[in-house]
């Protein structure tokens, strides 16, 4: 999979053709135990990028029959898009 880089504040776009957020481009994971939430003003652009990406990995689990995983993947696509309305 590759990227351009245009700039550190610019997206960039992925083979999937999805614009990854400048904030998911340096996003880690919560450490348990730690302030996890770090509400931001593009939390809703992190949370479509995930949407979007979430949805295309789940068709492609489906297409290989891994029905546990398609599962999984579309309850997170799913908490994505409550992330992304619920900002609106």
């Amino acid at each position: 999979m590759t990227a351009t880089k245009a700039s550190p504040s610019r997206t960039r776009t992925r083979n999937s053709g999805v614009a990854v957020p400048p904030d998911a481009q340096t996003a880690q994971a919560p450490r348990p135990g730690r302030g996890n939430r770090q509400p931001g003003k593009d939390s809703a652009n992190v949370a479509e990028y995930i949407a979007a990406i979430t949805a295309e990995l789940a068709g492609m689990a489906g297409g290989a029959r891994l029905d546990m995983l398609t599962y999984f993947l579309n309850m997170a696509r799913l908490e994505a898009e409550f992330h992304m309305h619920r900002r609106e």
